[in-house]
């Protein structure tokens, strides 16, 4: 997946004295950033993000330019040059921001660069669902071979660190600190839309009344996304003949990529169907987590409702 996102700007290196120029004539710095997570739901609350008039989101939606291992050497005039200088808030949403032990640096490099200017925004979900979403995404993809148990349980998996949202945001707190990091769930923007976009919007510095009956549309989700029509898709846009397709999805008209989310994720269908986790093993995910949700919970200033302390 790694791989993958960085072969997305593959093309970009090629043309750096064209974004360059760009950056010069158009392009400004972001003051907004969603860090993550993975898998908690950070298409949609991009998407939602870009629909206010205030608002201007990056497209392509991950530019992962703090990430040295990925776009860093691309350089502050190409990540200006994705950015609108004419709106008051530009932001991109990346969820590799979160990605440690395996991306370190990234809040110093962030806030050196942004200054006191930028808010940071921190999606979370449940974190033994997360951990499954992830799974049965790096399998669909082609990523993952070993049993379900065997690789949720490795206390030095990804699916455990990208779980421990508290371990992950810490960095971010110590640089921007506790003022400029909103921490929201998915299970909030599920339940309760406006009310948890007007409090991005007021985080964000803009009008919080705004709503829109595209609020409604979910990306990434449906039964679709288990089916072998995606899986077919995720593999194809990896050859080189279709690399093209997958770098420029995200810069397509909203009207179209709705299409295609359509088409491919088919969210009015409802969420996928994930296999039940026996209790024994979700109580052993729950002692991987607890603590870590405990200071997550503390640092919010509120009770996300996870159930891992009873889990």
């Amino acid at each position: 997946m790694v791989a993958r996102a960085r072969e997305r700007f593959a093309a970009e290196r090629r043309h750096l004295n064209r974004r360059r120029r760009r950056a010069e004539r158009q392009g400004a710095l972001p003051n907004l950033i969603v860090i993550g997570g993975l898998k908690c739901g950070t298409t949609s609350l991009h998407h939602y993000l870009n629909l206010h008039p205030e608002i201007a989101m990056s497209r392509p939606k991950e530019l992962n330019f703090f990430v040295a291992e990925l776009n860093w050497d691309l350089g502050p005039d190409w990540y200006a040059s994705h950015f609108d200088r004419a709106a008051p808030v530009r932001g991109e949403s990346s969820p590799h921001y979160t990605n440690l032990p395996r991306f370190e640096g990234v809040a110093g490099r962030m806030g050196d660069l942004l200054g006191d200017d930028a808010r940071v925004v921190y999606m979370v979900r449940d974190p033994i669902d997360r951990m499954l979403s992830h799974y049965l995404h790096n399998v669909g993809g082609g990523y993952e071979s070993r049993p379900l148990e065997q690789a949720l349980t490795d206390p030095d998996s990804a699916y455990v660190a990208r779980s421990r949202y508290a371990m992950q945001a810490k960095p971010f707190l110590d640089r921007f600190g506790a003022e400029r990091l909103l921490i929201i769930s998915r299970e909030e923007l599920g339940r309760g839309r406006e009310q948890t976009m007007r409090s991005v919007y007021e985080f964000a510095g803009v009008a919080a009344d705004f709503t829109s009956e595209q609020f409604d549309r979910e990306w990434e989700t449906g039964s679709g996304k288990s089916a072998g029509g995606f899986k077919l898709m995720d593999r194809a846009v990896r050859l080189p003949g279709l690399r093209a397709l997958d770098r420029n999805f995200d810069r397509l008209p909203e009207s179209l990529r709705w299409m295609v989310e359509r088409l491919v994720h088919d969210p009015e269908t409802g969420a996928a169907a994930k296999p039940e986790l026996a209790p024994d093993l979700r109580a052993r995910l729950a002692g991987l987590l607890r603590e870590d949700v405990a200071e997550l919970e503390r640092n919010a200033g509120r009770d996300f409702g996870w159930n891992v302390a009873a889990a």
